[in-house]
């Protein structure tokens, strides 16, 4: 039964249960970024790209903090994450993440305990390039794997981003910390931020691409819609999202859902951002 279970919580991106997509490491993302279908790694606006391209970090200058918290009530699954992004060094940026996760497998939970760091230095005013790391510790049953992430981000213009990332170039021969390579963008153009990015394992056979999508319109300075698609092509699942932000001042308030088409399971995530400088 443990390795059963193990099993379970690790391969996240096939529709192990019935009732939805199970809630992992690859999912325990922002309401923002949830809601723009998951996009968030070569954008570098927000805090969490700890958990993406570690060299997005240090393409704007911002001190932030991130909170978050999402449930799916299919499987039962719910997590919370907190980010911290110091990047108002203009030649040396650094970022962190915690997540706590657990979901139910019928015969029993698994708790999952996840940390990414990334350092970022900046090359002139357009390029930067990023190391990062990922761990994950689970104790019933045990799992304890970290690997490691390179990326370069290049400003392209002042309202575009490009990045390319490699994920997990250290095997660990966990299904969360596969091996993948990453390209995607970011584009904001007046009031409306776009982004994209498709990534795919490495040394698996076929390309099995992973494409998230997103696109945030803003109404005046204080809200936000975003809507977002996410595409698996390996577990053929199709993934809409929508969501709600609410900007106070220096604090943002945000909310995002996803629907996984044909059964696949929906996750409701609620956010909080603090602009510290």
């Amino acid at each position: 039964m443990p390795r059963l279970l193990a099993v379970l919580a690790l391969l996240a991106a096939r529709p192990l249960l019935a009732g939805g997509v199970p809630v992992t490491y690859q999912t325990a993302h922002g309401a923002r970024e949830v809601a723009m279908g998951g996009t968030f790694r070569e954008m570098g606006i927000g805090a969490n790209s700890a958990d993406g391209n570690p060299a997005a970090i240090a393409i704007f200058q911002a001190f932030q903090l991130e909170f978050a918290g999402g449930w799916s009530w299919q499987t039962g699954g719910w997590y919370g994450a907190t980010w911290a992004r110091d990047s108002t060094n203009p030649e040396l940026a650094g970022a962190v993440g915690v997540h706590y996760l657990t979901e139910n497998f019928g015969a029993g939970s698994v708790s999952q305990l996840d940390t990414s760091i990334a350092i970022a230095a900046r090359l002139g005013d357009r390029v930067a390039f990023g190391l990062g790391t990922e761990w994950i510790k689970q104790t019933t049953p045990n799992v304890n794997a970290a690997s490691l992430n390179l990326g370069i981000s290049i400003l392209v213009l002042p309202q575009m981003t490009l990045g390319f990332a490699a994920y997990n170039i250290i095997p660990t021969h966990n299904p969360q910390l596969a091996r993948s390579f990453e390209v995607g963008f970011g584009l904001l153009v007046g009031p409306v931020r776009v982004g994209s990015e498709i990534r795919s394992d490495i040394g698996q056979g076929p390309l099995h691409p992973i494409w998230n999508s997103g696109v945030e319109l803003w109404l005046g300075q204080a809200i936000a819609l975003r809507g977002g698609w996410e595409w698996q092509e390996l577990a053929h699942q199709n993934f809409l999202s929508s969501g709600l932000g609410f900007v106070f001042g220096t604090v943002g308030l945000d909310v995002g859902w996803r629907h996984g088409l044909s059964g696949a399971g929906d996750l409701m995530v609620f956010g909080l951002r603090i602009l510290v400088q």
